[in-house]
């Protein structure tokens, strides 16, 4: 296949990188080249605006990000953002019931643009004092500022950076969900759609925003006839749906529980490079 047709649109954590969060050297080295024959590679994140360089500087991507699950189209090359998504007043006004409602313990950030804000109500009871002030601020519900662009309910994390002082390996499958679950409920109840991207997170997206949504725009707006995708969790399930050719990393979570889109190809595991399959796929294709 002709790269110069296609916008390959990956997912990050458990895609691109491998198991232990570190991007395989195969991949870069596989994007690199697909880009060099003229292929348009980008990356499809939950990360949002503000936190995006920190996590993929340092991978070869040459077209626009897409953020916050689809809520921005971001071109960095030019600091200019392309699309930008919002909630709703009536998406607003149902999530600030959950919020009210929210179990002890459970808590939730609003994205606005690149600022991060955790309600002053759950600040504290969320266990969530440990985000940077700089970044992230606690002001009361209804004086988070208008824009939202995304909603993440969460449950309370430990001290990642104590438990690697004491050499400690923190096992997920502990963690309490069950005001996630509760945050989900309520959700459904009010008539918000939403996507559980971790079973310790519900996130709240705006109306008609998703990765594939984002995505498909993307590839209309560089002029690509083929929009490729991979991607391993639930909230990639809409880009690998809405692409013409869809990758799942072998051993994914979709892989394991049996969500693999129609016509999907499974490549290797995150871990042994599943982009640089990817690509190798598509060269043969």
């Amino acid at each position: 296949m002709n790269f110069s047709d296609i916008l390959l649109v990956s997912d990050y954590d458990n895609t691109l990188t491998g198991e232990r969060h570190l991007v395989p050297q195969e991949n870069l080295d596989a994007v690199r080249a697909f880009t060099a024959e003229g292929g348009a590679f980008t990356i499809a994140s939950g990360r949002g605006k503000r936190e995006w360089y920190e996590s993929f500087c340092h991978v070869p991507f040459n077209a626009p990000l897409v953020l916050s699950n689809g809520a921005f189209i971001y071109d960095s090359s030019a600091d200019k953002v392309l699309y930008r998504g919002v909630l709703t007043q009536e998406q607003v006004k149902s999530v600030k019931t959950i919020f009210r409602s929210l179990p002890e313990g459970t808590g939730g950030v609003i994205e606005v643009d690149e600022m991060s804000y955790i309600p002053e109500e759950v600040y504290e009871a969320g266990g969530f004092k440990g985000f940077p002030e700089q970044t992230v601020l606690h002001p009361p519900l209804d004086e988070i500022p208008d824009g939202w662009n995304k909603v993440s309910f969460m449950c309370r994390l430990p001290d990642f950076q104590k438990l690697a002082e004491k050499g400690e390996v923190f096992d997920f499958g502990m963690l309490d969900v069950s005001g996630v679950d509760e945050a989900e409920k309520m959700a459904r109840k009010l008539g918000l759609s939403g996507i559980r991207s971790l079973p310790m997170m519900f996130e709240v997206p705006p109306e008609g925003t998703d990765k594939g949504t984002s995505a498909r725009r993307l590839q209309k707006l560089l002029g690509r006839k083929v929009l490729a995708a991979i991607g391993d969790a639930p909230n990639d399930l809409a880009m690998l749906e809405k692409a013409d050719i869809c990758f799942v990393p072998a051993e994914s979570i979709l892989d394991k529980e049996g969500l693999l889109p129609e016509g999907a190809v499974l490549t290797v595991r995150c871990e042994e490079a599943a982009i640089a399959d990817a690509v190798r796929l598509l060269r043969e294709m």
